[in-house]
């Protein structure tokens, strides 16, 4: 899930034409808070990760040998480095930073801070010893306690902050689980009311958490009902740690955007059009937790269009046929507490599996900004930069599912997953 940068409103789309801005890439590993310049020389490699549906994590590969000076007699000569230290124990905090030294000067941005959660040393039949060190995020010290939680007559806002406001007590409580000293975790009140009023927010009659560990329900909410979440993580003079939880519509978060045109600054792409599991219409059947009442609805394609939805059709791709016709997902066995719930479920899911027409995978220079949850105008020919309706069928706007950015002797490159959203440049 993408926890870092936040909603950044104002930035428009940039072409990655300027190779001077991305001439010499740098990145700072600290450790408890404290940069580890002495370890630069034993990292060799530095890989962050993150998801629309997963934590970030962050995993180093670090020399783990070190061949000393030379010793008359020793069979094996040379020692571990790393493996037997505490430096790199679970628990340590890992804060990773990447980007470019420009005009003298480091621009380097926070990528993820986090835990370290496992190191593992390797040693192989021939060459050197390695550890892998990995650290996952902040947001998976908030998998404290599995609970079962009700919500009666709230709107998903305000569920959102409920369980934020219990997360924060568990992590102050020493019957919570894991007990976080110096912190305080949030959602504003502010953001919450915004919601309710701008996105007309209805409140659910019933709505359950069945032995789930709160933020991972939260996590799986948001996805189904279509927000998005992000966390501002500050830290004052004090010591004390203010965690903000934002909860937004996903298509009202403004993240950077970039055009990354094949050839130049998109070095790989491959995309995938697959028509299995496209469907023309969706069902929801279930039935009302409090009255047992059943409950279905049914949402077709030509539905989300009328609500502005923007769809990727055959047409869109040249295709003649139409091998959606037809189709049907259905899903049933499910709880609801109204059928606004099952119409929402009906559009999520409708949405989804369109958006699963075209897949891709790509490869750009190091872009520190370029996360899970960007737009990417991805076009195959120069011609489609400026083009409001390229012709190449795999040219559109493309949302950026997950990332992998990685230092390594060959330099920064980020490589990414995405699916098409729109054929059409705005």
């Amino acid at each position: 899930m993408a926890s870092a940068p936040a909603a950044q409103p104002g930035l428009r789309t940039d072409q990655l034409s300027s190779q001077d801005d991305f001439y010499v890439p740098a990145y700072r590993v600290l450790l408890n808070g404290k940069d580890q310049q002495q370890l630069v020389q034993d990292i060799l490699s530095v890989t962050f990760h993150d998801s629309l549906t997963e934590v970030d994590s962050v995993d180093l590969i670090v020399n783990n040998w070190d061949p000393g000076d030379p010793v008359q007699g020793q069979a094996v000569q040379g020692k571990f480095r790393y493996h037997n230290s505490s430096l790199f124990d679970p628990g340590q905090q890992l804060e990773i930073q990447m980007g470019y030294y420009r005009r003298g000067k480091d621009d380097l941005q926070q990528m993820m801070l986090g835990k370290i959660s496992s190191m593992a040393p390797n040693f192989p039949a021939s060459g050197g010893s390695t550890l892998t060190v990995r650290a996952l995020s902040l947001l998976h010290q908030f998998r404290t306690k599995q609970k079962t939680m009700q919500f009666k007559n709230k709107t998903d806002s305000q569920i959102a902050q409920q369980i934020v406001q219990d997360i924060n007590k568990d992590v102050h409580s020493p019957g919570g689980g894991k007990k976080i000293p110096n912190i305080k975790i949030q959602m504003l009140d502010q953001e919450v009311q915004n919601n309710i009023k701008q996105n007309k927010e209805k409140p659910w009659p019933y709505l359950e958490m069945h032995n789930q560990y709160p933020i991972v329900f939260l996590m799986q909410r948001s996805r189904e009902v279509g927000y998005d979440i992000s966390v501002d993580d500050q830290t004052d003079s004090s010591g004390l740690r203010t965690v903000t939880f934002h909860y937004r519509l996903n298509k009202s978060v403004l993240r950077p955007s970039y055009v990354l045109v094949w050839g130049t600054s998109l070095i790989s792409f491959q995309p995938t059009l697959q028509t299995a599991r496209q469907v023309d219409a969706v069902t929801v059947n279930g039935w009302n937790v409090q009255t047992k009442q059943p409950i279905s609805k049914t949402v077709k394609r030509a539905d989300l269009v009328q609500k502005g939805q923007k769809l990727i059709m055959p047409q869109d791709l040249g295709m003649t046929d139409n091998p959606m016709a037809d189709q049907m997902e259905v899903i049933v066995d499910r709880g609801l507490s109204s059928p606004d719930e099952a119409q929402q479920i009906a559009e999520r899911t409708l949405l989804q599996i369109s958006q699963q027409f075209i897949e891709a995978k790509g490869k750009t220079i190091g872009v520190p900004d370029l996360r899970a949850g960007s737009k990417v105008q991805i076009c195959m020919r120069a011609a489609d930069v400026t083009s409001n309706s390229p012709a190449d069928r795999f040219s559109g706007i493309y949302q950026v599912t997950e990332t992998t950015h990685t230092f390594s002797d060959s330099g920064y490159t980020t490589d990414f997953s995405c699916r098409m959203e729109s054929k059409t440049f705005l």
